[in-house]
This record gives C-alpha cells, structure tokens and sequence, in this order.
C-alpha cells in the first residue's frame, strides 16, 4: 500500500514523516495495533536517512511503500507458537519423566526458547521484510493540491 506523507523534521539519522489518518485505517485489522503512532487525526513514522537518495527538506512529500501482511500470521507467530512450544516441551517431558513439576520447567524452558527464536526472526528476517520504504519525494512548491492518504494505483 502507497501513502503520501509530509517531512515533519529531519535529523542526522531519521526523517520525521507525518499524514492524516486514513479511512482504510479504520477498517484494518491492526487499527491501533501498527506501528505508526499518533493521535487518531495524525499519524508519524520515522524512516531511517539512508533510505532517501538525497535529504528531504521540512515540507517535502514522501510517498512511501508500506507491505502489506497477514495480522493472523503474525498473530500466530506471536502466540500460537509460543503455546506450542511450551505445549510440546511439557507432554515430551511428562511423558520421559512422569513428574510435572520437571514437565512444567521443561515447558517454559520451551517457551522462553520460542520467544528467543522469534526475537532473533524479529532483528533479522522481519525487520527487512515489513520494513516501509520510500518511493519517491516531491518537492513542497509543486505539491498544492496533494492530499496525503493511501494513494490508489
């Protein structure tokens, strides 16, 4: 999904991108749940400088490429793989030996391992992936009439 922003301010390491909340906003399953903060009127992401083939000024608009993804996917990556770590860690540890205080240890031990493997996707393999990234950037005197929002292609 394309959305138009605004540059809000621009340091030596990120860009400060601000756009009117958008009505398909509303109708997301992740409404709220995103990563893109604000108020319900506004919302702001930062995208890292090296991104822009050259620094945008305050101002400018970005339109930025924002990937699309599954909220059940992730939903499961999130809990349903936790659960069944920690489910089959406890039956293969009651089952070898019959003590459930063992089985209950071995269980979280399971969990804490899934969590650690979804920590290690999460700074590799999704941070690359879902990562938003940057279109094209127009200059503020030739942008009057640009509505920001999701752009239809």
């Amino acid at each position: 999904m394309r959305e138009v922003f605004i540059v809000n301010s621009v340091d030596e390491k990120k860009v400060s991108l601000i756009s009117t909340r958008s009505s398909s906003c509303e109708s997301c399953a992740l409404n709220g749940a995103c990563n893109l903060t604000g108020s319900n009127s506004e919302r702001v992401m930062g995208i890292e400088i090296e991104q822009f083939e050259k620094t945008p000024e305050i101002g400018d608009y970005v339109i930025v490429e924002i990937p699309d993804f599954s909220a059940s996917k992730i939903s499961f990556i999130i809990y349903g793989f936790p659960l069944l770590s920690f489910l089959v860690f406890l039956l293969i540890a009651y089952f070898i030996t019959k003590n459930d205080m063992q089985a209950f240890l071995f269980g979280v031990l399971g969990l804490g391992g899934a969590y650690g493997i979804i920590a290690y996707l999460d700074r590799t393999v999704f941070k690359k992936k879902y990562k938003p990234s940057v279109v094209e950037v127009l200059k503020k005197k030739n942008n009057l009439n640009l509505k920001l929002g999701i752009l239809n292609e």
